[in-house]
């Protein structure tokens, strides 16, 4: 590491900005946040309560706060550990801090009363002036929203999936005993007995036996999204904390940059889903040609697999979210959501919505896009060109391009070498990161891992015909083991361009944009190749064990909803949160939790019977000749 440290500076240059603060001249800087007793104001007589963002500004008639703003300033230039100070959150009690300016306003603008009023108190502590930003966002005890017309559509909805869900437990409870009964296959979609039989039954393989060597691949799955969501559950502690410098110190704790560069782990579901395709389509090309008409069938079949659970998160977002809470936080974590999913909802239905610049919708949603985007990718590459040597040649071409994409990305834009997970551009969702926009959330730009995996899909099935013994290969289970330590070693090469006094140049920046991301997926593919073809049995063991298989099958669910639970959370806070190690780990466990708790029975009411209705209103004749396994058959004809 230290090797890694001397050729990185070798080529860094260092920059004029106050990297580190001792307490004593930090607590000296305004805080970043401050939040009034919210219930104790709103539910006064005439209470006011009022969220503002607050830009500091210097006052030339004054040396002390000359000197404090120059501070602050070169504080905030590092941008990439540090917060910006010199914009401050805000939630005033205004009836309370501000009821002298209120009896004194005749322009009946409530903005120039808290201008007036906050630049009285922070002249008085600080001997510096504030300008309110943006429009005021207040809250009083009268304050009601109006239900709508898609309000109540979607209310409809909701409703007529419970009362479907009440009528499948109905149905089943006076069917289940009768022999030779006509099944209604609309009400049995709807059955929570059937589904969750089908939830807890082992790794479903159809008349396939060969998919058995997946089964890891639950494990993978269900580990990696609850990952996601822990560190997502990062966002209270961003936009309400007490203690800001306790979060910026931690940039220099590289532990911690396990969960600040750990973005990659996104990269996975990439690597597993271009495998799985290659390899059923290997399948399917031995009893049947791969032709053109597979192009539109399986975009369709996967939009319609993929998308009824996803509208249904997406309809509540754009109706019913909003009279979910309130507080000071409220406006800034789900309001601005609301109203930017009402000008863009359509493109998350067509999966473009990851091509929609600054866009707050649902933003971790990106992967669905790019996913069904490099899923369309896959099927005409490996439908069109079916020739084994071509496929080789035309992979090995679309991956030169894929490593050149990003690279050029970061080179021209002048991006990071990584997406950055800074206080700032955390705080407002990355809505205005380059980084994030042009060269993390673009399908094209995560090209090189999806065409690993097509070619770990092609390259097992290729093994598997050659029967491949791995019995002479397995004294490198000790290279094997070591991809995880690797792995984290790559993950943790990031926190490189965090170095307080180093900036980078742009060539590394590129380079490292264009590599990091096959990097880790090749190292995945490698443990993937292993656990199919039983290299060792720790690993294996572990990912392949039963217990993954429900939380696999709900992961889905929980992926979608997650941030439809952590942003209430976090919207209704109406105090700041202590940041500690303690905190973030018993936070983000317990949000984790708590959201697969939450996918389970949306699994059971939303997703498996939505899916099921698609089957039943549009059948296809893959899906009737293809007999399941005798555990499965029993499950359906329960």
């Amino acid at each position: 590491m230290k090797f890694l440290i001397f050729i990185f500076l070798l080529f860094c240059h260092a920059s004029a900005v106050i990297y580190q603060l001792n307490n004593t001249e930090y607590v000296r800087m305004p805080p970043i946040y401050h939040l009034d007793p919210y219930e104790l104001c709103i539910y006064k007589p005439k209470g006011l309560y009022c969220s503002v963002e607050i830009d500091l500004v210097p006052d030339e008639s004054t040396d002390e706060g000359n000197e404090l703003m120059e501070m602050i300033r070169e504080y905030t230039a590092r941008s990439e550990t540090h917060y910006n100070h010199t914009r401050l959150h805000y939630g005033i009690c205004v009836t309370d801090m501000c009821n002298e300016y209120l009896t004194q306003n005749t322009t009946g603008s409530l903005k120039l009363v808290l201008e007036r009023c906050l630049n009285s108190s922070f002249w008085e502590k600080y001997k510096l002036k504030t300008r309110i930003n943006e429009d005021l966002s207040c809250n009083n005890q009268d304050q009601t929203f109006e239900l709508e017309p898609g309000d109540i559509v979607v209310a409809v909805i909701v409703l007529g999936l419970v009362v479907l869900n009440i009528s499948g437990i109905i149905y089943d409870f006076f069917t289940l005993k009768r022999k030779n009964r006509e099944v209604n296959k609309l009400l049995r979609c709807f059955s929570i007995r059937r589904n969750w039989l089908k939830l807890v039954a082992p790794a479903a393989t159809g008349n396939e036996p060969r998919l058995k060597c997946f089964k890891g691949i639950n494990g993978l799955r269900a580990i990696t999204i609850f990952l996601v969501i822990t560190e997502h559950s990062l966002l209270p502690f961003v936009v309400a904390s007490d203690n800001t410098l306790f979060y910026e110190d931690k940039y220099h704790n590289i532990l911690y940059h396990l969960f600040l560069d750990g973005t990659i782990i996104v990269q996975t579901f990439f690597i597993i889903s271009g495998c799985l395709l290659a390899y059923h389509l290997q399948i399917r090309s031995e009893k049947k040609d791969l032709n053109w008409i597979l192009i539109p069938k399986g975009i369709i079949d996967r939009w319609l697999r993929l998308t009824p659970p996803y509208a249904v998160v997406l309809a509540i977002t754009l109706t019913w979210f909003r009279f979910l809470g309130s507080g000071p936080l409220w406006e800034q974590i789900v309001n601005a959501e609301v109203r930017d999913c009402r000008g863009g909802y359509w493109l998350h239905l067509l999966y473009l919505n990851n091509y929609r610049d600054r866009s707050l919708c649902m933003t971790h949603t990106w992967y669905l896009a790019a996913d069904m985007q490099l899923y369309i990718f896959g099927l005409l590459l490996l439908i069109l060109v079916t020739r084994e040597y071509a496929r080789k040649v035309a992979l090995s071409v679309m991956f030169v391009v894929a490593l050149i994409i990003p690279a050029l990305h970061t080179y021209i834009q002048n991006l990071n070498a990584y997406l950055h997970v800074s206080p700032e551009t955390a705080r407002f969702f990355f809505e205005m990161d380059p980084t994030f926009i042009n060269t993390y959330k673009r399908g094209h730009t995560n090209m090189a891992s999806y065409i690993i995996g097509l070619s770990l899909g092609l390259l097992i099935y290729r093994l598997q015909n050659e029967e491949f013994d791995i019995k002479k290969y397995r004294k490198f289970k000790y290279l094997y083991w070591a991809c995880l330590p690797i792995g984290i070693g790559v993950i943790l090469c990031s926190s490189l361009f965090y170095m307080d006094g180093a900036s980078p140049p742009l060539v590394l920046r590129a380079i490292y944009s264009g590599i990091v991301k096959p990097v880790y997926g090749l190292l995945l593919s490698i443990v993937i190749l292993g656990m199919v073809f039983k290299l060792e049995n720790i690993c294996r063991g572990i990912l392949e064990w039963r217990g993954w298989t429900s939380p696999a099958r709900v992961s889905y669910s929980a992926y979608i909803m997650h941030m439809l639970i952590l942003k209430p959370i976090t919207g209704t806070r109406t105090t700041l949160i202590h940041t500690t190690s303690l905190n973030i780990i018993l936070i983000g466990v317990g949000t984790g939790i708590l959201c697969y708790l939450i996918a389970f029975p949306f699994w059971l009411m939303v997703e498996a019977p939505l899916a099921q209705l698609v089957k039943v209103l549009i059948p296809s004749k893959d899906s009737e000749n293809v007999k399941s396994n005798t555990k499965l058959n029993k499950i359906n004809e329960a």
